[in-house]
């Protein structure tokens, strides 16, 4: 076998061809045919830097997009890098950010030019909200704003529902719990809020049960039900 090398100018004589094909073949796909697949790279090892200045092992130099992406291209512009996918041929920016001040629980958000922002862990006791479009750290809140909303024929809870209050006064109304098993740990309220002789209930999905039964009613104005999910079924607390 040659020396994995380069030939040596005025040595190696003889043996030129076996030293040059070893190091070629090293990394670069060859079947010893005539294939317009051969002497591309089958594989890329890549040397290991080091310290010094100007010895990454793969450095890029920052240029312009293609004007339309190709599938499997790595581009780098401006301060960005890209990969372009395959399924529908779609340009990925690569999120990047600094580490070099991170500490163990930060959490990263994309900012307005999509890169990374650390937004350093808060403190204990600490809850985090949105402040002006972007994520902050404050102080909890013992009395925290629920959402409530006011219905007056048919509705299905959906998961940004808490409270509903139900109002019969033109029609009976069923107000229906979403799938227990999609709401496990959910709680939702119901009040009834008029005192029309309409009906009005809170009715299950499904083959779900609230108590073992298939519906609840609120038979009297102001009377009201709270229910929670265990992931299977719904029970009033």
């Amino acid at each position: 076998m040659a020396e994995q090398r380069l030939p040596i100018v005025n040595s190696d004589d003889g043996i030129w061809g076996d030293i040059i094909r070893q190091y070629i073949m090293k990394e670069h796909f060859n079947d010893d045919t005539d294939n317009p697949v051969n002497g591309g790279h089958h594989k890329v090892t890549i040397r290991a830097g080091t310290a010094a200045a100007g010895t990454a092992p793969l450095k890029f130099t920052s240029g312009t997009l293609m004007t339309n992406p190709e599938v499997g291209a790595v581009e780098f512009a401006g301060d960005n890098l890209y990969f372009t996918i395959t399924s529908g041929t779609v340009r990925k920016k690569v999120a990047l950010y600094d580490d070099a001040s991170g500490a163990t629980g930060d959490l990263y958000y994309r900012n307005s030019t999509g890169a990374f922002v650390r937004l350093p862990i808060g403190a204990t006791g600490k809850t985090l909200r949105v402040s002006g479009g972007l994520p902050a750290w404050s102080d909890a809140d013992t009395n925290p704003a629920v959402a409530t909303s006011t219905k007056t024929t048919n509705y299905t809870i959906t998961g940004t529902d808490v409270i509903i209050f139900a109002d019969a006064s033109s029609a009976n109304v069923t107000i229906t719990l979403p799938a227990a098993s999609s709401f496990g740990g959910y709680n939702f309220y119901v009040k009834r809020i008029d005192s029309s002789a309409n009906s009005c209930s809170v009715a299950r999905t499904g083959s779900d049960t609230i108590d073992g039964s298939t519906s609840f009613s609120l038979d009297t104005q102001y009377f009201a039900v709270r229910v929670v999910s265990n992931g299977s079924n719904w029970y009033i607390i």
